[in-house]
């Protein structure tokens, strides 16, 4: 009895994990992000193509996150939107000289921008919830414009969910009655994994 549970949740644990990739990845060019007191700007990303407004989504999860960084404060996000629209600055196409401008008005030392290339929830076969979502960001010191780090996201859910359907169709038939699962709750666990990573690569 003992031995065919421990092969059933085997099974289970393999085929409910090949139904999800993630691929995070973090990377800081120097230890100047590790300082005390730093402020940091996170203006929203450009859009997926198609998806109005997922820049947004993605850098406010963010930028909700970012106070879990040890020595961060996060720029609230309605001060940069004012001073870009009134700047008419593209927040998509910055200059160095656009990214001083910001550092000056809001007295931040860091600017993190970046774009989605991917941003989609559906069913598939109308049961399984299935999520693309990806996206690039940088870190830029915003006195000088130069580059001082990078993060990558990139989650494929469902893409293996025939082998669910045949093996555990039990399980997903209460997802697919009882979920209220959308995009954005993935959207936030992709900020909170990413955060993470940050603090762990401080």
């Amino acid at each position: 009895m003992k031995k065919n549970v421990i092969i059933f949740i085997a099974v289970f644990s393999c085929v409910f994990i090949s139904c999800t990739s993630v691929d995070k990845n973090v990377y800081f060019k120097d230890s100047s992000l590790t300082r005390k007191g730093i402020r940091i700007a996170v203006l929203p990303f450009k859009d997926a193509h198609g998806k109005k407004g997922s820049g947004l989504k993605i850098s406010d999860a963010i930028a909700n996150e970012i106070i879990k960084v040890p020595n961060w404060v996060p720029i609230e996000r309605t001060q940069l939107s004012n001073i870009v629209k009134e700047k008419s600055l593209d927040a998509t196409g910055l200059t160095d000289s656009d990214y001083d401008n910001i550092s000056r008005l809001n007295r931040a030392d860091y600017i993190i921008v970046g774009s989605v290339s991917e941003f989609s929830y559906r069913r598939k076969y109308c049961i399984v919830p299935s999520t693309r979502l990806a996206f690039n960001a940088r870190i830029i010191d915003a006195k000088t414009g130069a580059i001082k780090g990078t993060a990558h996201y990139n989650l494929e859910s469902g893409k293996n969910a025939w082998l669910g359907c045949c093996l555990l169709s039990w399980y997903y038939i209460p997802v697919a009655l009882l979920s209220d699962k959308n995009i954005n709750d993935d959207v936030n666990r992709a900020a909170e994994e990413i955060v993470m990573k940050i603090k762990s690569s401080l």
